[in-house]
């Protein structure tokens, strides 16, 4: 099994890398070890821009998607910018969307499991299920509306998030901790690492002016890797008390 995971493209929003993930969505194609691609949430950005322009002028990618999905496996979690989608599962046999989507994920792979989660749940903590309804509102209001610039969420994640950036990586630590062979890879606050024990992953985003950017995470026989892609792999490991 090799699982390659991407999140917060932000597909929508104006710093959004497309062309990069395109490019980046073409090369897996020569992977012949790959067996699935886990697009870990905020891979659309419905609190920028209205769900059906997001899908409309972004086809090219999500036609990509739909033919390595003919190849490999494709797993969609949610995040918090794209949590609307979860409202589109469970709707069979009246709908048919060429894409499930959950929550969070677990992928066996021998002694090993990888969790997924985007991460929203490490910042909200306690308040999770007080911030869901409020998040599905959210991706229904558009980006120039006086709630969303009242509430500064048009901030970068590092700004937004930085008096919180700790707990955020003690809480997905916590996830596994004393769990062996147990491996928790989120998105969500745009800072791509891997920690010294290498069990917590963040898949970092594909945002212009973020660094670094452009990053997948790789994992393969319990193994995580984290690229940049066209870079080379970051090697450098951080500590979480």
């Amino acid at each position: 099994m090799k699982i390659i995971t991407v999140s917060d493209i932000h597909l929508g929003a104006e710093k959004s890398n497309e062309p990069a993930f395109i490019e980046f969505l073409d090369s897996l194609h020569e992977d012949k070890k790959l067996t699935d691609l886990v697009l870990l949430g905020d891979i659309v950005d419905m609190w920028h821009r209205d769900a059906s322009g997001i899908f409309l002028e972004n086809l090219d990618t999500i036609r990509i998607i739909r033919e390595l999905q003919s190849k490999i496996k494709v797993h969609w979690v949610a995040g918090n910018h794209d949590y609307h989608l979860l409202r589109l599962k469970n709707r069979a046999p009246h709908y048919h969307y060429p894409f499930e989507f959950s929550e969070s994920l677990e992928l066996k792979d021998g002694a090993h499991t990888y969790r997924f989660m985007h991460g929203y749940e490490f910042e909200y903590g306690g308040e999770l299920e007080f911030m869901k309804p409020i998040m599905e509102v959210y991706c229904h209001v558009m980006s120039d509306s006086l709630l969303m610039i009242a509430g500064n969420f048009h901030a970068k994640p590092q700004e937004r998030l930085k008096d919180l950036i700790e707990d955020i990586q003690k809480r997905a630590l916590d996830e596994v901790r004393g769990k062996p062979g147990q491996i928790i890879v989120f998105g969500h606050t745009h800072q791509p690492f891997i920690n010294s024990e290498e069990n917590v992953v963040n898949s970092g985003s594909w945002v212009d002016g973020e660094s670094p950017n452009n990053t997948y995470v790789e994992l393969m026989g319990g193994k995580p890797k984290l690229f940049t892609f066209k870079g080379e792999e970051i090697k450098i490991r951080k500590v979480i008390a």
